[in-house]
């Protein structure tokens, strides 16, 4: 197991998770977010093939529907 800082808490998840299984893990659909690891944003089409490490930091941004009045 390795931990990782998501969203600004520390998760535990299994040694060489990608992007793909993180997302999967929290049930979260990745076709509705954006995803920036260690700052970078991540490019969709490269969420099953990044892994993650030890210490990374990664930011999941829920895109929302709406707009101003």
């Amino acid at each position: 197991m390795m931990e990782l800082t998501v969203n600004g808490k520390k998760i535990e998840v299994t040694d060489g998770a990608t992007i793909a299984a993180l997302l999967e893990e929290l049930q979260i659909n990745p076709l509705r977010v954006a995803v920036q690891l260690n700052q970078q944003i991540t490019k969709r089409e490269l969420y099953e093939s990044t892994e993650l490490q030890a210490g990374d930091t990664v930011e999941i941004i829920t895109f929302m529907a709406g707009g101003s009045q």
